[in-house]
């Protein structure tokens, strides 16, 4: 009868602690990244690839599993682009519209409720992947990654909330 009991005690304990586990993820994951975004070049870094001069990301749409954005953007010589998706959040390749090179992006979402991709161009190699994260207060959006276009470089955009 008492190593029931101890059964039934483990088991219980382990309820408690998964189902903290499960609520504090969940907590996590439910900040949303949607508003507007704006970047901000003083306390972002681009490796040895050419800084934007200015970009700004609209988030319309943060779910679980799916996600839309489109962003506008200006190069630090003057060049425009702009970029857009709308899909979901499931590990697979999905297209990307884009005034560049990129055609695809596969994104999944983290147990912290972070967002992680893989852009690929036409060929299918791997030109950038990434992980977004939101700072506690929801105010600071950093996204931190790996280019191999221009040379390659690590680089961290950091944009702020302006709405």
């Amino acid at each position: 009868m008492g190593r029931k009991i101890r059964l039934a005690m483990l088991m219980g304990a382990c309820i408690v602690v998964f189902g903290g586990m499960i609520a504090s993820a969940a907590e996590r994951s439910n900040q949303s990244a949607v508003g507007t975004w704006k970047l901000d070049v003083a306390k972002s870094s681009y490796g040895n690839m050419a800084a934007p001069s200015f970009e700004q990301l609209v988030i319309t749409s943060d779910d679980v599993d799916a996600y839309k954005w489109s962003m506008v953007g200006t190069e630090g010589h003057g060049h425009t682009y702009a970029s857009s998706y709308d899909g979901p959040i499931d590990g697979k390749d999905h297209p990307i519209k884009s005034s560049e090179a990129a055609t695809m992006i596969a994104y999944t979402r983290t147990a912290s409720g972070s967002v992680r991709w893989v852009v690929k161009d036409n060929a299918g190699t791997t030109v950038e992947t990434a992980t977004r994260s939101l700072s506690p207060d929801g105010k600071t959006m950093t996204i931190k990654g790996t280019a191999t276009f221009s040379g390659g470089a690590n680089f961290v955009s950091v944009f702020d909330k302006v709405k």
